[in-house]
């Protein structure tokens, strides 16, 4: 695997250390942050990486509205383009997708929850209650701020994202799952054998319901 790291996170600032750990070898030149939220990277990037920051919410160096479809930079324009666990909050998700490999010059990174996995925890180790909504996607008496609209699986996150970084003249370097829970432990086992048991002779893979998160890179396919 030609990027990894053993370092785990629970939140946005610790993500960022991740994806620094993860793939710094990739984030020296320029970085567009799609998202940036607090700009929690930017603690990490050394001073000569051109780094900008875009979204609604948070602290981003430039407010943008991805519903809108459109990201505002010329084709090009960042060496890498990061995008962590925003598609899945936009109806266009496809149009942004498209616009996150326009604007970059080599790579993108993309990370996508597999919601899954969200159902099996909440059932396995959650207080669910009808006041304890699943995040993201329950249905609470009042309107949520903040929500998923995709419901979908770690393989087709991944068969989402090698699809369409096709059709943009992008090839998958690393598609790697996120596993939030740790499995190894004696108790984890027994559910994670329990479930491919039951589902040996079905045709959904177990495992979309223990990966966290999808991860992929993608690099720009050279010309001539």
């Amino acid at each position: 695997m030609q990027f990894q790291t053993r370092l785990r996170y629970e939140n946005r600032a610790e993500k960022a250390h991740y994806v620094w750990d993860k793939y710094q070898s990739i984030l020296r030149t320029s970085v567009l942050d799609v998202g940036a939220d607090e700009k929690y990277l930017t603690r990490y990037l050394p001073p000569e990486t051109r780094y900008w920051g875009i979204g609604l919410g948070g602290s981003p160096d430039q407010e943008v509205d991805l519903e809108a479809g459109v990201i505002p930079f010329a084709a090009g324009s960042f060496e890498t383009v990061l995008c962590l666990d925003v598609l899945e909050h936009l109806d266009n998700l496809h149009a942004v997708f498209d616009e996150l490999c326009r604007v970059s010059s080599r790579y993108v990174i993309i990370s996508l929850p597999n919601a899954w996995a969200g159902i099996l925890q909440v059932a396995l180790f959650g207080d669910y209650a009808l006041r304890h909504h699943l995040k993201y996607y329950g249905l609470p008496p009042e309107k949520p701020v903040d929500r998923h609209k995709w419901f979908l699986s770690y393989e087709e996150a991944a068969h989402f994202v090698a699809t369409r970084a096709q059709k943009n003249q992008m090839r998958v370097v690393q598609i790697d799952p996120y596993y939030a829970i740790n499995w190894q432990r004696w108790r984890n086992r027994t559910f994670r054998a329990a479930a491919h048991l039951l589902l040996r002779f079905s045709k959904v893979n177990a495992e979309n319901f223990f990966i966290s998160t999808m991860w992929a890179v993608l690099e720009k396919e050279r010309q001539g």
